[in-house]
């Protein structure tokens, strides 16, 4: 390409993306509204019982409650076999089997419950015309189950039904730029025979500033879906990917997509038999502290949000709403400071990868040292308050314990891709976006927590279930969860890095790609002064240490800095050379989600990824 066309691709990017920012806003005032509009105390309903001390007095679970493995089984175990205890009820599973469209939400608590819940719809109304490019969506009759499920006996011990409520959104493309890709789309038969004479609706899950696709590299292609009521009367989508690089725009592939989890409520169901009769009025209402925080009030997320400044369990901690990259944090231990700019950059999210051999992550997903994806597909996911969001949920108190000192957790969650408060995604109308926890865990005894939680779906179930999908032999989707942060190890500037590779501790000298093991350790200190930063890794970790860059991203802005982000892929690319000891450096650190290691990995089961910070000096 030239370096005009590049320049114009940068230039139209920005613009598209900051336009189809504004574009989900219109319709957010009453996206908002129905999150502020529904219940956020739950009085209990006459007949039923008060919720006795062991649900009142249940708090979320934190990593140290339970350890770490255990921490990740249960959000890998426990959420799906909640599903399936809920599910068992009469009254819910006649609810739940008459949806086309479902989600679930979870949320492990102490005391030995599960806080639970299901909702869907049962229908879909579109008033809206190819030519007029505006629609005005319905899903129809959501209601939510609530439940709470006590974890050694499977039994239910709290539940509720909620009334039925239509949930209303706005999808369209009344934009030139987006008239003009539909027309093209809409243009070909094999997109228009599943549409034409049925309720559909447009959706755009990002553009191509944030893609990969095939052998063209981030920027050039973007995404188009389309859903539709199908001929059972069922909700289907059909997905598309356009080459939008040049004058003139070409259509790369058309797939129709049934199912948009692998495993879902409403299919689950209908293959679970009820058992004995409903508990609905017999057991307590769950109260809103003790239901899932995405779905909380009426199925929408209950955010409460915390001063920018938070002062408690020896740390202050001051963060910045997203803006692209997610919540930003700077942290200080007993007056001293630790770590400035810490966030979630990105979530490269891949499909189709060939099989890995002992490859790191740079060469695994990015072989030729370029922004062009190994696999078939790969989004680089933003964490944005406006594009799905919602951010910033609140605060949870972690008590001391036998087990761990005093802590809070700041916690953060994202639908990459959907509209604001999820109206969408939450009714279920959730292919393409994502579901991400990013948690930040502080503990008294100087040990930081860093987390991502994945839920899905994204596109996996165009890969599982179309094997003309897939050309390669590698995992069907496969994550990162990529951090940075500056390491302040008690002030600024004169940062000394030091790894132990499990035999010896050596200091590199200039910037490092850490692959990691069970026995890695990274550490940030300071020349002049006493504070230590220790980072175990482990076999799915890695780190790169690199000099601070303004036209890097960890400098620059993901996405609204566009030239630093089409020459994005991997913090690896920034490894070249500068000298690291006692300087100011960016620290990234890598996780790794092997979700086809995890049972049912599209929807129910959530998989985690988890880090550590020790301090130490202080």
């Amino acid at each position: 390409m030239s370096n005009n066309g590049t320049e114009r691709l940068i230039d139209e990017g920005r613009r598209r993306f900051l336009s189809s920012l504004g574009g989900v806003m219109l319709g957010a005032g009453s996206a908002t509204l129905g999150a502020e509009s529904a219940v956020t105390r739950v009085a209990a309903q006459e007949g039923t019982p008060d919720p006795g001390e062991r649900i009142t007095s249940a708090r979320r679970i934190g990593p140290r409650d339970v350890g770490a493995e255990q921490y990740h089984t249960l959000w890998a175990y426990r959420k799906r076999q909640s599903v399936e205890t809920l599910l068992q009820d009469p009254a819910v599973n006649d609810l739940a089997s008459d949806w086309i469209a479902s989600f679930e939400a979870y949320d492990p608590l102490t005391n030995g419950l599960d806080a639970i819940s299901v909702q869907g719809t049962t229908d879909l109304s579109v008033e809206g015309t190819r030519d007029g490019g505006a629609f005005d969506v319905t899903a129809v009759d959501r209601q939510v189950a609530y439940g709470l499920v006590d974890r050694t006996t499977d039994e239910l011990v709290g539940l509720e039904i909620t009334d039925p409520m239509n949930i209303e959104w706005e999808r369209g493309y009344t934009a030139p730029s987006r008239r003009r890709r539909h027309e093209f789309v809409l243009g070909h038969d094999e997109v228009w025979q599943h549409l034409e004479g049925r309720e559909w609706y447009p959706f755009v899950k990002v553009a191509e500033v944030i893609t990969a696709y095939d052998d063209y590299p981030h920027g050039e292609v973007t995404p188009i879906a389309y859903y539709f009521k199908n001929e059972d009367s069922g909700l289907s989508l059909l997905s598309t990917f356009v080459d939008v690089s040049g004058e003139e725009f070409e259509l790369l592939d058309v797939t129709r997509v049934d199912r948009f989890v692998r495993t879902s409520p409403m299919e689950m169901a209908r293959a679970v038999e009820p058992t004995g009769e409903t508990a609905l009025g017999s057991l307590p209402v769950p109260p809103m502290t003790q239901r899932p925080q995405i779905t909380g009030p009426q199925g929408f997320h209950n955010i409460e949000t915390p001063p920018n400044t938070i002062e408690q369990s020896s740390w202050e901690i001051t963060w910045q709403p997203p803006e692209t990259e997610g919540a930003v944090v700077d942290a200080s231990y007993d007056g001293t400071p630790v770590f400035e700019n810490l966030g979630a950059m990105a979530t490269p999210t891949g499909y189709d990868l060939p099989e890995r051999n002992g490859r790191n992550t740079r060469e695994w997903f990015f072989p030729d040292d370029s922004p062009v994806f190994s696999g078939n597909l790969l989004y680089w996911d933003i964490h944005s308050p406006t594009f799905g969001g919602p951010g910033v949920l609140g605060t949870t108190d972690h008590p001391e314990t036998g087990d761990h000192p005093a802590g809070f957790r700041l916690r953060t969650h994202f639908h990459t891709g959907a509209l604001p408060n999820a109206r969408d995604f939450h009714s279920g109308h959730r292919f393409g976006p994502y579901n991400y926890y990013i948690n930040f865990d502080f503990y008294e005894d100087g040990v930081f927590m860093p987390s991502w939680q994945r839920q899905g779906p994204g596109y996996i179930t165009e890969y599982l279930f179309d094997p003309d999908r897939r050309d390669n032999e590698g995992p069907v989707q496969y994550y990162l969860s990529l951090w940075a942060f500056r390491p302040t190890p008690g002030g600024g500037g004169g940062v000394e890095t030091h790894v132990f590779d499990g035999d010896e501790w050596r200091q590199p000298e200039e910037e490092v790609y850490i692959e990691g093991d069970d026995r890695t350790i990274v550490r940030f200190s300071h020349r002049t002064f006493s504070q230590r930063i220790d980072i175990p890794l482990d076999d799915y970790t890695e780190m790169v240490i690199v000099r601070p860059d303004e036209d890097e991203i960890g400098e620059a802005t993901r996405v609204l800095d566009a030239d630093a982000e089409l020459d994005f892929y991997h913090p690896a690319q920034y490894v070249d050379g500068d000298r690291i000891q006692e300087q100011p450096v960016i620290a990234w650190l890598i996780f790794e989600a092997p979700i086809h290691e995890v049972p049912h990995p599209s929807g129910i089961s959530t998989f985690t990824a988890l880090g550590e910070f020790h301090l130490s000096g202080y």
